[in-house]
């Protein structure tokens, strides 16, 4: 599956140092703290897209509860969201939580374990990514 406009993330460029970069969802608190995998020309206080790739440390289907990512300020550690789909060759889920996101599952953990609209929560293994596009 290639990247398609539902796994691009929309946000503002709140601080881009080497390569650790933190986002800031529009409409949210939410200030995330990733790796930046890419260059990019965008400015601070710009907006900015890409791809975020986050590894699950055991993901489990949630039966209650919102999309959310803890802390709402840093590096992502729990994470609950839907599924939106499922790309069996890389062993990934697109997930919405307050932005779209590719998640691995567990080394042992298969994508096909889960189904479109399943809402799943994870712990995430540290190292999230975001790849900027144009």
């Amino acid at each position: 599956m290639q990247s398609t406009a539902s796994d691009i993330t929309r946000a503002v460029l709140q601080q881009l140092d080497g390569d650790k970069i933190i986002l800031a969802i529009p409409s949210t608190d939410y200030q995330i703290h990733l790796v930046c995998s890419g260059k990019t020309s965008a400015q601070v206080g710009k907006k900015i897209q890409g791809v975020i790739d986050i590894k699950a440390l055991r993901m489990h289907k949630a039966s209650a509860g919102g999309s959310f990512i803890e802390p709402i300020y840093g590096h992502p550690r729990v994470v609950q969201a839907r599924v939106l789909a499922i790309d069996l060759s890389k062993n990934r889920l697109l997930c919405e939580v307050v932005v779209p996101m590719w998640v691995e599952p567990f080394d042992g953990q298969s994508a096909a374990d889960f189904n479109a609209g399943d809402m799943v929560n994870f712990y995430a293994q540290s190292g999230a990514t975001f790849t900027p596009v144009a």
